[in-house]
């Protein structure tokens, strides 16, 4: 069930995306196309690590740290960390559409914290969006860091470049 709404909901994005651009005409079998895309992203091709990802990860994981992931995106996601070897770094995965909240709703991160057993205020999250990470977060009163890659700087406390200058 929630597997064919994730598909569905997609569907419908990627079908709205294509209409705005008026080509959605070009498709002689749209259906096609996108099951085939949809199963593409769910494999590792489509998916590129920050370089610092993995060694930032084996650090904190062998410093003790737990490390979850909060997400957005679908159930793909389970699938996509063990296809990129990551799975083993994270003790829990919380995926809106499973848990039925997304962020910046604070209640996703509610959700993820009491997998963890700890409150807000013991809690790191690092995230590249601002809105739905980092001002999520903070309005759920967790410590956040912002991944701006991009090196766009505006007046944010806590603005990371990459993963390692964290620390």
């Amino acid at each position: 069930q929630i597997k064919q709404q994730e598909f569905d909901w997609w569907k419908i994005l990627v079908k709205s995306t294509f209409l705005q651009l008026n080509l959605f005409n070009k498709f002689s079998d749209f259906s096609k196309f996108f099951s085939e895309i949809y199963v593409y992203f769910a494999t590792e091709e489509p998916w590129q690590l920050f370089p610092d990802t993995v060694n930032s990860l084996q650090k904190w994981q062998n410093s003790g740290i737990q490390l979850g992931i909060i997400s957005n995106f679908d159930s793909r996601l389970i699938g996509i960390l063990h296809e990129l070897n990551l799975s083993q770094f994270f003790t829990s995965v919380t995926i809106s559409s499973l848990v039925g909240f997304a962020k910046p709703e604070s209640k996703i991160f509610e959700i993820a914290l009491n997998k963890h057993k700890i409150a807000a205020a013991q809690a790191w999250h690092i995230g590249d969006s601002l809105r739905e990470d980092y001002q999520g977060a903070r309005n759920a009163g967790i410590n956040s860091f912002w991944l701006n890659a991009d090196s766009c700087l505006l007046n944010i406390e806590n603005q990371l470049p990459n993963l390692s200058s964290l620390g």
